[in-house]
């Protein structure tokens, strides 16, 4: 976990219904006195106590409560007020009765959590671990050593006075759990430097189609076993392929940072051939001395090859041979080496269009099993994590203060509203260009925009000009139709549903494209659909385009 600036931290702690602000008589809501002096509860200790190491250090703080716990919060307000005067206080209220059921808990936290972690941007977060129930206290645990809680933050615990025992007033916990999160997110392929590695994200599950395709991942990648993954670029193939690594035997923890990974279009079949089996020294011009490749480094491990289409027919024979026999040959070399690896393969390619480049032998070999990774624009559920995910990448690749990462929620609703009634055809990266253009005009030192007018200006990302966003909802009510899936409330953002609209926008659209498919095939329209020429033409038209049929 990691520590923070020296300021400006940001507390989260439930409050201590029996010792918030200060303690009390069990059964009671009278203070217990120490020489006539109200004992502070575990809040005012670390906040306000002379000896706590974050006295002065926290300017914000965010509590939780049930709702029926409200007065100990308002006491609490009410002493905070007069002790850490310019404490910036926020409430979180916890709906449920039940203070033991961690379920319960978790939920409420992992809702709650993004929202806190987007509000205050980079600043550290400092969750306090003695107020609250043992369920409340394991669950903060939990979701800190599995990684649910975003980076920067620090996990510490008070001690009364009577109980420090030479102890300092506040101490950070470590558990130092090895998780299995921890390792994914900090795993990396060392070839495939793509948009999709910048994003530190791990799968949130947040559509069914995202979670079957993971969940089938998990199931295979206990077998050693080749996979093809499909997916538009941009989708976060490579993120897949390093989660079925992470789950798998084939992995050796000590190259989790840059495991054996190319990209297969970024070389020539000469340059790939030295990259994946190393060469002698001498093999060619600039070969100055022997060098291994990455079959040797995969050994025992997983290999990543992105943009398999490109492979050349040389190299596929090659690679065969290395998959049947566990061995191969460096580049001007007599020795044979042994691999013992898994092999991971990616591309943006249609399966009929890697078929058509790809040798038989090897298209067999490489795809026992194919996963392919859903575009966004089917998965509308996931693009709200991934924006603010991306949001804040952009800020960091862009060197830019994170500050400029932030946006009110009614503005975030509008970016994503648009961004799920576009098409969305570069994925990752197109966010990637929404984010870029926002915090350009963010970040503008000479004439920065507000957020409202920034949110306009990154939109024009989107096919060089903001969405339709009158017919927004009309897009929403289509991919329901398509996936067969059941209406979502935020659909009702834009107003009452209009499927005349989205009716409309169809024939519109089916019309044109009729029109397209006909110059490209030299047919006319009348033989490629069973609507006459009228008809199309008044479908055609930007105005009533429902038009006679």
């Amino acid at each position: 976990m990691s520590s923070a600036t020296a300021t400006s931290a940001v507390l989260l702690s439930w409050v201590a219904t029996n010792n918030d602000p200060y303690e009390r008589e069990r059964g009671s809501r009278e203070y217990v006195r120490r020489n006539g002096e109200p004992v502070a509860g575990p809040s005012l200790t670390l906040l306000a106590d002379e000896s706590s190491s974050y006295r002065g250090r926290i300017t914000a703080a965010v509590f939780f409560y049930q709702r029926s716990h409200k007065r100990t919060f308002e006491d609490l307000v009410e002493v905070l007020a007069e002790t850490v005067p310019n404490l910036e206080l926020h409430e979180e209220v916890f709906d449920q009765e039940d203070p033991t059921d961690h379920a319960a808990i978790f939920e409420f936290l992992r809702e709650a959590l993004p929202r806190i972690r987007r509000k205050f941007g980079d600043r550290e977060l400092v969750v306090h671990l003695s107020p609250g129930t043992p369920a409340m206290q394991t669950v903060w645990v939990l979701m800190a050593e599995t990684g649910f809680i975003k980076q920067p933050f620090t996990v510490v615990q008070s001690y009364r006075a009577v109980d420090r025992r030479e102890r300092p007033t506040v101490m950070p916990v470590r558990l130092g759990i090895d998780t299995f999160y921890k390792r994914y997110q900090e795993s990396r392929p060392g070839g495939a430097d793509t948009a999709e590695r910048s994003v530190g994200w791990k799968p949130r599950f947040e559509s069914p189609r995202s979670a079957a395709v993971y969940r089938e991942a998990q199931r295979l990648a206990g077998l050693k076993v080749p996979i093809l993954i499909l997916g538009e670029r941009g989708t976060g193939k490579t993120q897949l392929a390093g989660w079925i690594r992470q789950w798998s035997r084939w992995r050796k923890p000590e190259r989790d940072r840059n495991w054996p990974a190319i990209a297969c279009g970024q070389y020539t079949p000469e340059t790939m051939r030295a990259e994946l089996f190393g060469h002698s020294k001498g093999a060619f011009t600039d070969a100055k001395e022997a060098r291994p490749g990455l079959l040797k480094h995969a050994h025992k491990d997983t290999l990543f090859l992105d943009e398999i289409g490109d492979i050349s027919r040389e190299l596929q024979r090659l690679l065969i041979k290395a998959l049947e026999e566990r061995q191969f040959q460096p580049l001007g070399s007599t020795t044979v080496e042994e691999s013992d690896f898994r092999l991971l393969s990616a591309t943006n390619l249609s399966l009929t269009a890697l078929r058509a480049r790809l040798d038989a032998d090897f298209m067999d070999r490489i795809s026992p099993f194919v996963l392919r990774v859903p575009a966004l624009r089917e998965i509308p559920e996931d693009i709200g994590w991934q924006w603010d995910e991306v949001l804040v990448a952009a800020a960091r690749r862009a060197e830019v203060d994170l500050r400029y990462a932030k946006m009110a929620e009614p503005h975030r609703r509008r970016v994503l509203a648009a961004l799920r009634a576009h098409p969305l055809p570069g994925n990752l990266r197109d966010l990637f260009r929404v984010a870029w253009r926002f915090l350009a005009a963010r970040a503008d030192q000479e004439a920065p925009l507000t957020v409202a007018d920034a949110v306009d200006y990154a939109l024009q990302a989107l096919n060089g000009d903001s969405p339709d966003v009158a017919n927004m909802g009309a897009h929403g009510l289509a991919r329901a139709f398509a996936d067969r899936v059941a209406l979502e409330p935020i659909l009702l953002d834009d107003g009452p549903l209009d499927p005349e609209r989205l009716i409309a926008e169809f024939k519109r659209w089916f019309a044109q494209q009729v029109a397209v498919l006909a110059e490209r095939t030299g047919r006319s329209e009348s033989e490629l659909t069973t609507m006459n020429d009228r008809t199309l033409r008044n479908w055609r038209r930007k105005e009533g385009s429902a038009g006679p049929e």
